[in-house]
C-alpha cells in the first residue's frame, strides 16, 4: 500500500486553447499529499527558449535580450516537455515520494500516475484511461462510480476521505 507522504502531485495550468489569445506557456506545480511546501517546475532555458523568449515577449516592452541561457524559467512551450522536467524535478525536491501523479489533489477520482510501482502504476492509469474513455461523471455515472470505488481500494486510506 501507497503511504500518503510518499504522493506528489503535477498540476498543470495554461491559457493555451482558452480565450487567451496568443497564449503559449504551460507552467507546472509539484505538491505533495500531506504538506503544504510545493515547488514551481522550472528548466534551464536554452539557445533556442532564449531567442524565442527574447523575440516574442520582450521587443514590446523595449527591453531586448533580457533572458539569458542557462537562466531558469517556469513557461514551458509545450506540455511533453512540462512533464519530462516535473519527473525529474520530482526525484530532487522530494526524495522520499514514491508516486507523481499528473493531476490534483483535490480530485478524489482515478487520474495518471507518471512515476510510481509499476503495479500500482498499471492498474491506477487502466482506471484513468477508462474514466477519460467514458468522459468521466458528464458520460456514465453509473460506470465512473464503479471506476471510483475500484481506484479508492487501491488509494491511501486518509486520502480516499477528502
Amino acid at each position: 500500500m501507497i503511504k500518503e507522504e510518499h504522493i506528489v502531485f503535477l498540476t498543470i495550468t495554461t491559457w493555451v486553447g482558452t480565450c487567451a489569445l496568443g497564449a503559449t506557456h504551460y507552467y507546472g506545480r509539484l505538491r505533495p499529499l500531506d504538506g503544504d511546501q510545493s515547488f514551481d517546475v522550472n528548466y534551464k532555458m536554452d539557445k533556442e527558449d532564449v531567442k524565442i523568449m527574447n523575440k516574442t515577449w520582450l521587443i514590446k516592452d523595449n527591453c531586448l535580450d533580457a533572458y539569458k541561457i542557462g537562466e531558469k524559467s517556469e513557461r514551458f512551450r509545450d506540455e511533453k516537455r512540462l512533464i519530462a522536467n516535473a519527473r525529474k524535478q520530482f526525484k530532487i525536491d522530494f526524495p522520499k515520494a514514491k508516486v507523481l501523479v499528473l493531476g490534483d489533489g483535490a480530485v478524489v477520482e482515478p487520474q495518471e500516475i507518471l512515476v510510481g510501482p509499476r503495479e500500482f502504476k498499471t492498474k491506477i492509469n487502466r482506471l484513468a484511461r477508462r474514466a477519460k474513455k467514458i468522459n468521466y461523471w458528464e458520460g456514465n455515472e453509473v460506470e465512473m462510480q464503479k471506476l471510483c470505488d475500484e481506484w479508492h481500494e487501491l488509494w491511501p486510506r486518509k486520502y480516499r476521505s477528502l
